[in-house]
């Protein structure tokens, strides 16, 4: 059997002693935080830190590159199983840099006992160091693409909500608009309603605006072109609850009132169409 090189041994010192350097990391961490920052949710739990020191042994120990596939895996797991994602961001800052001190604080008495050639020792940083960087950047990676992976979710669920088609009856829905309405939210009303139109087979929509509360003439082109698109798939339009600022946007726009269909309110508009008073069947 080959004897272990110092560097193998040093990585061997490192497993057998890898408790106690997580816990020497955890002391650190106490000492440098308030006592009030330093909570079970900013600070990585001694069971993964002495997790991750074991990786790091273990890499020395059997020479291998294995341990880096292993130490990214465990930085998606960790990221993944953490409840307060953005407090364990802080945590990584602060607790990595404090995992370092520890084990090279924890090795120098074996290095000086082995008499490590310098070439060796000087090694060492480069052996140690990428593992825990890959560490932080597996963790953090995974931290983004789950974010962003929310985000999308929020977003969609977001446009869905700005654009509350509901069907009433048979080829019949309603858009009530409700809120602030700029550019980017009108762009989505446009596309978001065209689409649903298709997919409903509807061949009248009525949009309510009164509870709209502000829209600039940018805005009011972009919901008058919507009625146009909808007219153009052959959609008829009724406009309800339009306020004295959008009549005047209008107005501002050149836009001919008169070619609309618009009543006062969605109550009117529905009467008008005998919803009110003959349900869908």
């Amino acid at each position: 059997m080959t004897a272990e090189t110092p560097t193998q041994k040093v990585g061997s010192y490192i497993l057998e002693q890898a408790s106690e350097i997580a816990q020497s990391t955890y002391e650190r961490q106490r000492h440098d935080l308030d006592e009030a920052d330093f909570t079970n949710e900013t600070k990585l739990s001694l069971t993964n830190t002495t997790y991750l020191v074991k990786l790091i042994g273990k890499s020395l120990q059997q020479n291998t590159t294995n341990a880096m596939t292993a130490i990214e895996e465990f930085g998606e797991e960790s990221s993944e199983l953490v409840q307060d994602e953005n407090e364990m961001i802080i945590s990584l800052i602060v607790t990595v840099p404090l995992i370092r001190e520890a084990i090279w604080e924890a090795i120098e008495p074996v290095v000086e006992e082995l008499n490590m050639k310098p070439r060796d020792v000087i090694k060492l940083p480069g052996k140690i160091d990428p593992l825990l960087d890959q560490f932080v950047y597996s963790y953090g990676s995974t931290y983004i693409t789950s974010n962003q992976q929310l985000k999308n979710k929020y977003d969609s669920t977001l446009e869905e909500l700005s654009t509350p088609i509901i069907p009433i009856i048979k080829n019949l829905a309603i858009l009530p608009l409700v809120g602030n309405i700029d550019t980017y939210r009108a762009t989505l009303i446009m596309e978001k309603t065209l689409e649903h139109t298709r997919k409903l087979q509807l061949n009248h929509m009525i949009i309510d605006l009164s509870g709209v509360v502000t829209m600039d003439t940018m805005v009011a082109k972009h919901l008058f072109d919507i009625t146009e698109a909808l007219s153009l798939m052959g959609v008829q339009v009724t406009l309800t609850g339009i306020s004295p600022s959008i009549s005047i946007s209008a107005v501002q726009l050149g836009i001919d009132l008169h070619k609309l269909t618009i009543k006062s309110s969605l109550h009117n508009a529905l009467t008008d169409l005998a919803v009110l008073s003959n349900p869908a069947t």
